[in-house]
């Protein structure tokens, strides 16, 4: 427990709060929250010079200048901020890619959809950055305490609706990251295989599902009122989970700070039980 305590601090070791500033010849745009999360980790915000509305961890980004958010980047701004580098996401991301990639500008995609993919992402930002040893540090850091949760030996595996966004309601599939975590924390998904990693579900598929617990990033009142729900196990033993008992971002971005939701996650999940 010790090992795994003194590993947690060295991840979440913070750079000071002054105000960002950046060297005339590493100047980032950040689009993604996640890979804005990993680079502050590795080597601080110093050389971020804009980030999208959503990249708000840790707190200094939110004195970086604004490009847009992470559906809708201002090209324009982008490229009036003079990047040496401008780090990009997947998924409604891929055309802005393309469209700086076009433009010559210096474009380096992350999108890590596994705990793996992740930890290489780490390993990979921090040789670009220069930063190869804290890199490493850090990934391997985060990989003996994966070891050590998935060495945990559950009595009690309850089944685990995750719903992460209510209209059209959306859930994920074991092989997402979100799915993965669930995994990790000790539970059973309802959803283990879906056409994507982040797909829509039916409603009457999830009350046959009969999940034991329900965790949603809408409020939990919300659920419990919805027809034909009354009959779930979860609704019915009060163990609807919202944003107030976890906090999304720790689940949801592909980023170190999951080591935290792994934790929340196991709380609902066991000790609660």
């Amino acid at each position: 427990m010790k090992k795994i305590l003194l590993l947690t601090s060295l991840i979440f070791i913070t750079f000071g709060c002054t105000k960002p500033h950046s060297t005339q010849d590493k100047r980032y745009i950040v689009t993604s929250p996640e890979i804005a999360e990993i680079i502050c980790l590795i080597e601080g915000p110093a050389n971020i010079v804009g980030v999208t509305l959503e990249c708000d961890y840790p707190p200094e980004l939110k004195q970086i200048e604004k490009v847009g958010n992470f559906g809708n980047v201002n090209m324009e701004k982008v490229i009036s901020l003079d990047p040496s580098i401008v780090f990009t996401s997947g998924l409604e991301q891929e055309l802005l890619t393309s469209k700086l990639n076009k433009i010559k500008l210096n474009v380096k995609q992350f999108y890590p959809g596994s705990i793996k993919e992740m930890l290489n992402s780490i390993r990979d930002i921090g040789e670009l950055l220069g930063k190869q040893e804290r890199a490493f540090i850090i990934a391997d850091s985060l990989q003996n305490i994966i070891d050590s949760i998935s060495s945990t030996q559950f009595t009690y595996i309850p089944s685990v609706y995750l719903e992460i966004y209510n209209d059209p309601i959306m859930s994920v599939s074991d092989n997402s990251f979100v799915g993965e975590l669930i995994t990790l924390a000790g539970g059973k998904n309802i959803f283990p295989k879906l056409p994507r990693d982040y797909a829509r579900v039916k409603a009457e598929d999830v009350i046959i599902a009969d999940p034991d617990v329900i965790i949603t990033t809408c409020p939990a009142e919300s659920i419990k009122l919805r027809k034909g729900w009354e009959v779930i196990s979860a609704v019915k033993n009060n163990r609807v989970y919202a944003a107030n008992d976890i906090d999304p971002d720790l689940i949801i971005r592909a980023a170190p700070r999951f080591i935290k939701g792994v934790k929340q996650l196991q709380k609902i999940l066991h000790d609660e039980k």
